[in-house]
């Protein structure tokens, strides 16, 4: 019987149950029981990405950090005094990774035995910082031939070119690890006073899916699990005035065929899961595979399979984004141009907005089949307040009106960057 200090939750539509709670030391816990499966998924995040290099603790000064240091961190902390975290996974047998993204750092791993083992490796090691001088040293040739590497990367450069046509100071402009300039000012101390501040539980989350027991992951977690002092962290993100920086920016690789990305810069403001779940499915049906203009596109030769849309959607940065390869960028952006418009006084088709709304709910029932896909998404719901339960029942009942006013909401012709890179 899981222990009364959880909050249940059952979803009305997929009938999965999540066991939340906070614990006494801050964190928030989620864990998704599939009894029926032989393996596991952990996370242990924090909401702390490449964006969140202006802060202030608790009411004082704000301190400017270098660009990368979040990436940075999340490097070093796989190191300790004794022996790195991946040579104690290789005992339990665990599959272990980490990542930084923009605005959070998610450490993880999968295993189908020694559950119990591998996750206090993973409350352990990432609560146990060590840095010195000489490791941070080492790390930054490291990450600087990383960094050097995505340089030569033309997808990789299309993207962060969009980002610096859009918004003329926001740190979404700058590559999540950082620049070989800015690494080289990231020292000991700084690492510390960045881990010290975001790295506190009370900016942490836990989420556990798979063939676990509630009450063995919470017993585990307070053996763990450190207290701290919560901290009121403020972060600050330069203003912007909501208009792009450029509508063309174009840079020259050894590619055979062009690379673009075009994005449409919104005004940011807090979406709610239905807002979100719908600018997924407006995409889709306007733009998707299922849609006529990707059929129009694909006979005029302008797109191929690689292209598609995402929506960035960070605290002070949203954007859709279209990409792909293309003979011609800038016929494909007139043509996006003329379909939004079109769109925007016509309405989406009611057909194919039903098909995509269809498409939209069997992927988020799906994703409910894949262990990292819940852990990652509970992840995700307790550092940013959205609501996986919420997003599949928006989706199985959202309507092609409220599509139809959303788009016309979300799309500004007159506020796009086209980025290019082409021989």
């Amino acid at each position: 019987m899981a222990s009364e200090r959880f909050t249940v939750r059952e979803s009305r539509l997929t009938g999965e149950k999540v066991y939340y709670t906070v614990h006494p030391t801050g964190a928030k816990i989620a864990v998704c029981p599939k009894p029926e499966y032989n393996s596991a998924y952990a996370v242990f995040g924090t909401r702390y990405g490449s964006i969140d290099n202006d802060f202030s603790v608790n009411g004082g000064e704000f301190t400017r950090v270098p660009d990368g240091i979040a990436h940075y961190l999340e490097h070093k902390l796989f190191e300790n005094e004794d022996c790195g975290a991946f040579e104690r996974y290789a005992k339990t047998g665990a599959c272990a990774n980490a990542f930084t993204s923009f605005d959070k750092t998610y450490y993880l791993f999968s295993c189908s035995q020694n559950f119990e083992k591998s996750l206090e490796i993973l409350l352990d090691f990432v609560q146990d910082p060590y840095f010195t001088p000489e490791t941070v040293q080492k790390e930054q040739g490291i990450i600087g031939q990383e960094i050097r590497m995505y340089d030569d990367n033309p997808g990789w450069r299309v993207y962060f070119n969009l980002m610096g046509g859009m918004y003329n100071q926001h740190p979404i402009r700058v590559d999540i690890a950082g620049t070989v300039e800015s690494i080289a000012n990231i020292t000991a101390d700084l690492l510390y006073q960045c881990y010290n501040t975001f790295y506190n539980l009370n900016n942490m989350a836990i989420a556990v899916a798979g063939n676990v027991d509630p009450d063995t992951v919470l017993e585990i977690c307070d053996r763990m699990l450190k207290s701290k002092e919560k901290l009121n962290i403020e972060r600050r993100y330069p203003e912007d005035d909501g208009k792009v920086v450029t509508d063309f920016v174009e840079q020259h690789f050894d590619v055979s065929i062009p690379e673009f990305q075009l994005g449409f810069k919104e005004i940011p403001r807090r979406l709610t899961d239905r807002e979100l779940v719908l600018t997924n499915i407006i995409s889709d049906a306007v733009f998707g595979t299922i849609s006529d203009f990707y059929r129009r596109m694909t006979d005029k030769g302008l797109i191929n399979p690689s292209f598609g849309s995402e929506y960035l959607y960070l605290n002070g940065a949203q954007a859709m984004i279209f990409s792909g390869q293309s003979s011609d960028p800038e016929q494909l952006r007139d043509e996006i141009i003329a379909e939004i418009k079109r769109v925007k006084a016509e309405g989406i088709d009611p057909e194919l907005f039903e098909c995509a709304r269809r498409n939209e709910y069997a992927d988020m029932l799906s994703a409910y089949n894949n262990t990292d896909d819940i852990a990652n998404g509970l992840a995700d719901d307790m550092l940013f307040g959205t609501d996986s339960f919420k997003a599949v029942e928006a989706a199985a009942e959202v309507t092609v009106e409220e599509g139809s006013a959303r788009f016309r909401e979300q799309f500004d012709t007159d506020n796009f960057t086209l980025s290019v890179v082409r021989r």
